[in-house]
């Protein structure tokens, strides 16, 4: 049997064990990052076990995003489309201005005050693609309106671009395209968790939110409202232009995060600047020149063992369990390969002809994906980029399980 295949055995039998029925303020099957685990265990602790033993014991935006959109390859007990589940589990909770918490179970909302990730209408046109009689009706697209409409009244910035709360929402918990102004060079700087809040923007979640754009676009084109799917497909096609304008830095061939005090951009080579490319919004020739001077360029974030979310080229990428500058810091972002980013740029490399390249990293990333079973028995959240080693979170599916989506391309 090949790794590709023993991976793709273990992955549907694990899976299933992260889809949750309904109970307390979830009114729909949820879903866990973390597999052989309960659900909302830590409730009652002041600390959470992802940040002790890397057990994610509640639902997150994008992990649970993500994993929806590989749940029809698995065999689950619910009959309802988990995409479906997760978009209304989180709407459910939004509150009255339309903030969305980002991290809940059954009996507690965590990571207070954040905003649940631009995910949610992706996920839902997702499904839509994928099961075109799911109903996607007009009270579930004006709460989602509500949800975006909150990124542009709290979130928003100049020039109607995007920063994040904290560098904890971006969901990037290390990221050092986020961190810089705290000069995490110095090696213990204890307020690492702190952030520039409103003035550093960030180019995943310009890039995030122009996904979510077009992906309203295409939810109200089906439900044959065209004045609110134009309304959309303008303002995806401001923000576009927006992010090319400002956010372009022509000298290393991406786009980077801009802070708005200093007039600067953050020249730093993380992989959240490969987002406007990835997710297209760009111009075309510019998500050339991002595949082919960064993606794909082993001098950069190509490596052994997939993309690495910081390039290999720059001085502070390391590889680290948790992370350098940081004691709170619950993982790393920082040169770890973590699978995310790999199916996100697989995704962009299809979409643009590059065939050899998202089949040379899938190939990559499945391998050391199997490799580390091998080795403990089990899927980790990230890993090392050089050599392959687990490093944090066993028992980690999450995003993980698009790794099926990786093995497809490899098997066409």
């Amino acid at each position: 049997m090949s790794k590709e295949s023993e991976l793709k055995e273990f992955i549907l039998k694990k899976a299933p064990q992260c889809v949750h029925p309904a109970g307390g303020m979830l009114a729909h099957p949820f879903v866990t990052p973390s597999f052989d685990v309960e659900p909302g265990a830590d409730d009652t602790a002041e600390v959470s076990e992802r940040s002790t033993v890397g057990h994610y014991l509640q639902m997150y935006d994008w992990d649970a995003c993500f994993f929806s959109q590989a749940a029809h390859r698995l065999t689950l007990d619910t009959k309802e489309n988990i995409g479906m589940s997760v978009v209304r589990n989180f709407l459910s909770i939004m509150e009255p201005d339309g903030h969305t918490p980002r991290t809940v179970a059954p009996e507690r909302i965590w990571d207070a005050g954040d905003h649940c990730k631009p995910f949610l209408a992706q996920s839902l046109a997702y499904q839509k693609r994928m099961f075109p009689a799911l109903d996607v009706d007009k009270k579930l697209l004006a709460s989602l309106d509500k949800y975006l409409e909150y990124f542009k009244t709290h979130r928003g910035a100049i020039n109607g671009l995007f920063h994040w709360r904290n560098v904890l929402e971006s969901g990037v918990d290390n990221n050092y395209t986020l961190l810089y102004p705290l000069e995490a060079s110095k090696d213990t700087n204890e307020n690492v968790g702190d952030y520039p809040d409103a003035h550093l923007i960030a180019t995943d979640i310009c890039g995030y939110i122009y996904a979510e754009y077009k992906a309203m676009e295409e939810l109200y084109t089906a439900n044959g409202d065209r004045i609110s799917a134009e309304k959309y497909e303008k303002m995806a096609t401001d923000l576009a232009s927006a992010i090319d304008q400002y956010l372009w830095v022509e000298e290393i061939g991406m786009h980077c995060n801009f802070d708005t005090k200093t007039g600067r951009h953050v020249t730093l080579r993380s992989w959240t600047s490969l987002v406007p490319a990835i997710m297209g919004a760009c111009s075309k020739e510019r998500v050339k020149q991002v595949i082919e001077q960064n993606m794909l360029n082993q001098d950069h974030f190509l490596s052994p063992c997939g993309i690495s979310s910081v390039a290999l080229s720059e001085r502070l990428c390391n590889q680290a369990k948790r992370g350098l500058y940081g004691r709170y810091i619950v993982s790393n972002w920082q040169g770890p390969m973590w699978v995310i980013p790999n199916a996100m740029v697989v995704r962009c490399l299809k979409r643009e002809g590059y065939m050899d390249g998202a089949c040379d990293i899938s190939r990559r990333v499945t391998h050391t994906m199997f490799d580390g079973i091998t080795k403990t028995g089990t899927l980790y959240e990230n890993y090392d980029a050089l050599h392959g080693y687990p490093l944090w979170a066993p028992q980690f599916m999450s995003w993980n399980i698009l790794a099926l989506e990786l093995i497809e391309i490899l098997a066409n």
